[in-house]
């Protein structure tokens, strides 16, 4: 299922990391994740003024994120077994299934429970269809240039999910209210669907059958089996905590010190901008000097340092939005260093690629799942500057979990 080379990538977009075969893909990513997340950056922000407390947002933010991290594991092990565009049509019905529920009774009505079921619904559908595109990649794209691809797919993914869509959120609130906002990202999905599944035209390879049993029983086996795996799922887990916090946090932080959450959104937005470009250096640089070598230096050790400055910043400079920016701009950038753990990860285990590639993607879903709960532990007790202490913590950590994850042949 994710034998590289399947054909010779050639030309400039090609060498660029991003192959002509798979360029319609990459836009469908970038118009789903749009779409399907577009509430991300503000519905905390929406719950709070509806009444509801720190508590029960960090919750459905968690159960949220559970489901997210079950539904991004399931993503590379289904691959195999019922083939990559299956699984991708299967996440833009469920999308529908979840959201129609979610922004029709759920929310209007102030029902929790329903919130909590029909948002964790609507959740996985991202994941399920991002992830299946992720295995895709790694199934098409020779070596050479995988560093790279992963960095325009993570480039997609974050443009759709940190930058247009709050920034199109920032400018259709106002104007067209929560309700009609959060149904406008129906029609990012569907063309992000019709693009990475009608318009794209390289074919993945066919669903190899078998049972879906023993897939799972595989994918849950390697991460006994195999240390390195166990430890690629925690630095993995730890790349997106901040992100899945900030966007809990800084709307809560931030009017303390005069910020308005317009300016919150546009920040937010701006930094995500600076993310691209580091993505793309750093995709390049784990292609150059070599993945594992290009985490271990520059992920944790930005992010840490840039969790401290995002919670002294307001602190020492009031409402200065140059120094917001430049505290979250750190954080972007080392947010990019952590791109060639798609590349690192699953060419650990060469001949088990699919079960590797779960892992990681287990890692990612796990993020949404991990920063959610780290604010629902540590609010109360920490506070805003405590919980980001902890958090920077955990990505100073992170660098030196990934120091032993080698490759085969560096061993």
């Amino acid at each position: 299922m994710t034998e590289h080379s399947v054909y010779i990538q050639q030309g400039i977009w090609a060498r660029l990391g991003l192959p002509r075969e798979l360029s319609w893909g990459f836009i469908g990513i970038f118009l789903f994740i749009t779409g399907a997340t577009i509430e991300q950056s503000w519905l905390a922000s929406m719950l709070q003024n509806r009444g509801f407390d720190a508590f029960h947002i960090s919750l459905l933010s968690s159960v949220f994120g559970l489901c997210v991290a079950v539904i991004s594991w399931f993503a590379g092990i289904g691959a195999g077994v019922l083939g990559l565009r299956r699984l991708m049509w299967s996440a833009t019905a469920i999308y529908f299934l979840g959201s129609i529920p979610f922004i029709g009774y759920a929310l209007p009505q102030g029902n929790y429970p329903l919130m909590v079921a029909s948002y964790a619904l609507r959740g996985v559908a991202y994941p399920l269809f991002a992830y299946a595109f992720l295995v895709w990649i790694n199934q098409r794209c020779e070596p050479r240039i995988l560093g790279r691809a992963v960095s325009w797919f993570w480039i997609a993914f974050g443009v759709g999910m940190t930058i247009i869509g709050p920034w199109y959120a920032s400018l259709m609130l106002p104007r067209l209210g929560e309700t009609t906002t959060l149904l406008s990202g129906f029609i990012f999905v569907v063309l992000g669907a019709f693009c990475a599944l009608v318009l794209n035209p390289d074919r993945p390879q066919t669903a190899q059958g078998g049972s879906m049993g023993a897939a799972l029983t595989e994918g849950i086996m390697v991460l006994v089996r195999e240390p390195k795996m166990r430890l690629a799922v925690i630095v993995k887990t730890i790349n997106d905590i901040g992100k899945f916090s900030l966007v809990i946090l800084m709307p809560v932080y931030l009017p303390r010190f005069g910020f308005s959450i317009a300016t919150w959104l546009t920040i937010w937005g701006l930094v995500n901008v600076v993310n691209i470009f580091a993505s793309y250096f750093f995709g390049w640089l784990g292609d150059t000097i070599g993945w594992r070598n290009t985490v271990v230096w520059f992920s944790g050790t930005l992010c840490g340092l840039a969790m401290v400055a995002v919670c002294y910043a307001p602190v020492l400079s009031g409402n200065s939005e140059p120094a917001l920016f430049c505290a979250l701009s750190l954080y972007a950038i080392g947010l990019g260093a952590f791109g060639p753990l798609s590349a690192l990860i699953p060419s650990l285990l060469p001949d088990n690629k699919g079960a590797a590639i779960a892992c990681l993607n287990l890692g990612s879903g796990l993020s949404n799942f991990v920063g959610p709960l780290i604010v629902t532990l540590c609010v109360a007790p920490l506070g805003v500057e405590g919980t980001l202490w902890v958090i920077a913590m955990l990505y100073f950590a992170a660098s030196v979990l990934t120091l032993p994850l080698k490759l085969p042949e560096t061993r």
